[in-house]
Order: C-alpha cells, then sequence, then structure tokens
C-alpha cells in the first residue's frame, strides 16, 4: 500500500509532543511492514507570522495533484483540510488530539488559536471518508464537539517497546541504594493549563509534610511555565520541587529511571503517550480520573486515579505509592503488561489493516 501522511505538527519531540512520536513509530513500523509511506510535513516549525499562521499557509498551499499516485492519504488532525474535498484518492482523518476539546481548557490567544484551527478540523473529519481516533474518549467529544453522526474507528497511540528498551539499556545507569535514594516524583508534559501541573505543585507542599524530603521534578516547558514557578516560589517549595525545563531524550529516559512514581494530572488526554512511556519504565503512575486515563489506567492495578483539582487526594495518593516499595513494584509491573497492547508493531499492524479494509469495500 502506498500511502500520504499530512501534518503540519513540529516533527520533533520538544515542539510536536505525542503527535511526534506517534507519527514517528508509527511511519516507521508500517514501512517494515512493507508500505510505502511518504510524510508530507513544514520544512519549519513556524514561521513570521507564528505557528497558527504558518499552519494555515502550509495547508492552504498543498496541491492535491501531488497525491493522485498514492492509496490513501492520512491526514493527522486539522491537517489536509484545506485540500480534502479536491483529492481523486480516499482522505483519512487521524485525530490524535481533538483541538476544540483542546481549546475548552485554554484561555486568551492560546484559546483564540485554538478555536480557529478546531474550524479547519471540523471541515477536515465531516470531509473525510474515514475519521480515526485513539480513544473511546476521543470518539465521544469528536461526536460532541464537530457534530459528527458517522463511524469512528479506534487506533490507539503507539509506543515502540523494543526501541524503548533499547535507548533504557543504552542510558549509563547507576541504581541508586534505595535507602539513600531521594522520594521522587516525576512530571513530565508541555505546560498547558490543561495539563493541571498545578495542583501537582499544590499536592507537593501538602505531600511534604508527610515526606519531607519528596522532590517533584518537572520537565518541559509551555505557556504555563513561568505561573508554575511562581507558584512554587509561593508555596515555598525550593528544596521540594525542581523545574527542568526541555530535556533530551536520554536525559528523559534517565528521570522515569530515577523516580519512585510518575505523575501527570491533566484534565485532558486523547491518550496519553507519557503513561504509556512511564508504564514502559515499570514505574507506576498517580494521574487524574479524567478524559482517557481511565482507558489507559485502571484505578489501583497500574497506578492511582485522583479526583481532578483535588491537591488533597493527589498528595494522598502519590504518599499511598511512595510509602509503599511493595505496592509500587505491583502497580509498576501491572504497567508494564498493560502496555504491550500498544506496542507499534501491533497498533501498525491494526492500522494497516483498518485501511486495507476500507480500500478494499
Amino acid at each position: 500500500m502506498k500511502i500520504a501522511i499530512i501534518t503540519a505538527t513540529p516533527q520533533n519531540v520538544k515542539l510536536g509532543s505525542g503527535t511526534f512520536v506517534t507519527n514517528i513509530h508509527l511511519t516507521n513500523e508500517l514501512r517494515s511492514q512493507g508500505h510505502i509511506v511518504d510524510v508530507f510535513s513544514p520544512t519549519k516549525a513556524s514561521g513570521p507570522l507564528g505557528y497558527m499562521a504558518h499552519r494555515f499557509l502550509w495547508n492552504w498551499r498543498l496541491d492535491p495533484r501531488c497525491f493522485d499516485d498514492y492509496d490513501v492519504v492520512v491526514g493527522y488532525d486539522m491537517d489536509g483540510y484545506a485540500i480534502s474535498d479536491r483529492m481523486k484518492v480516499p482522505f483519512i482523518v487521524y485525530i490524535l488530539g481533538i483541538i476544540a476539546d483542546e481549546a475548552t481548557f485554554e484561555r486568551g490567544w492560546v484559546r483564540t488559536s485554538l478555536e480557529l484551527m478546531a474550524k479547519a478540523e471540523k471541515v477536515s473529519v465531516h470531509r473525510a471518508d474515514l475519521v480515526i481516533s485513539i480513544s473511546e474518549y476521543s470518539r465521544t467529544r469528536l461526536k460532541q464537539l464537530y457534530q459528527y453522526d458517522g463511524n469512528i474507528e479506534i487506533v490507539h497511540s503507539l509506543i515502540d517497546l523494543k526501541g524503548w528498551d533499547a535507548a533504557v539499556a543504552s542510558v549509563k545507569y547507576e541504581e541508586k541504594n534505595r535507602e539513600q535514594r531521594r522520594p521522587t516524583v516525576f512530571c513530565v508534559g508541555v505546560q498547558y493549563p490543561r495539563k493541571n501541573v498545578a495542583t501537582l505543585i499544590r499536592a507537593a507542599a501538602i505531600l511534604r509534610r508527610q515526606i519531607p524530603d519528596v522532590e517533584v521534578r518537572i520537565a518541559s516547558k509551555g505557556p504555563e511555565w513561568n505561573n508554575l514557578r511562581r507558584l512554587a516560589q509561593e508555596l515555598n517549595l525550593g528544596q521540594n520541587v525542581t523545574f527542568l525545563g526541555y530535556i533530551s531524550y536520554q536525559e528523559l529516559i534517565q528521570e522515569y529511571l530515577d523516580c519512585q512514581v510518575f505523575c501527570l494530572p491533566s484534565l485532558q488526554e486523547g491518550f496519553g503517550i507519557v503513561f504509556a512511556e512511564a508504564m514502559a519504565s515499570y514505574k507506576p503512575i498517580v494521574a487524574s480520573r479524567s478524559s482517557s486515563t481511565p482507558e489507559l489506567i485502571e484505578d489501583g492495578v497500574q497506578g492511582l486515579l485522583a479526583n481532578p483539582l483535588d491537591a488533597e487526594d493527589l498528595a494522598s495518593k502519590l504518599a499511598e505509592v511512595l510509602l509503599n516499595p511493595e505496592k509500587a513494584r505491583s502497580l509498576g509491573k501491572a504497567g508494564r503488561a498493560k502496555v504491550s497492547e500498544f506496542d507499534a508493531p501491533i497498533i501498525a499492524q491494526r492500522f494497516s489493516q483498518l485501511l486495507t479494509n476500507f480500500l478494499e469495500k
């Protein structure tokens, strides 16, 4: 099968986040299965007028004739919408993050720009010959927010476990003495309001009363970066919260290995690739009981789920894991077993079979 993928999401992990990770692993796996896959994306992540304008301009400049020789075209999220009604081959939309859903948690210019892009994504969904989402939550929200009553298939996001394990093995990691190791919570995610990292910081202030030497390590940046740093200062958490900023892939793996628990109390996740990474690292997870998270993390099995925006409950769940090493190990092992369901070969095979079945109709 000859597949074209259209995506304007930045093709690097720092800016592209989960969409980039999904794209690179899906593309590589489809190619390894014998398919021809070409990815059409901008040469630059943004332009002089900003990311949103750059994304729209790039979409408007796409030439539908470039895709005539493909069996199928797959557009991620809104991308491809401007030419989707002029293609000679089937157009499939793969929604990795519902833009309209993300917009409801934002404010200011970020919200405005997301709302504009959501209009394009809605057009893309309604013009598509087939719509695919990454979770039951996403499927439900797609129907609600875009007034779409057609069929929506589900193909979850994926993780390359073989590649992850190889990367872990390549990191020079020295196991510290457990009795001497500081209790550590790791968090990574682009810091938008919907990631709810502020609740984690407030939970750290509560958790410190029970575990004085606890450290919460927060990686990446985003619109909330300065607000979160100010909050930590106001709560006198200089000794308990560390802001890492952007980190390398090797540093990311090191942080997963060093922590005792992973926590991202996000209010909105289409799937949550960072949860899959934590599971791949045998780490227990504490997260919010919201959006798609319960689909990936069964409360009490792979992790513990706290009430959204409840810092007291989040702190309690973190303490429960940090103070019970045996429970932490049990949750971590269950997580590793669960994440095997989302291994790249399995998900890519489902994706390609879905396309094949569609084309054969």
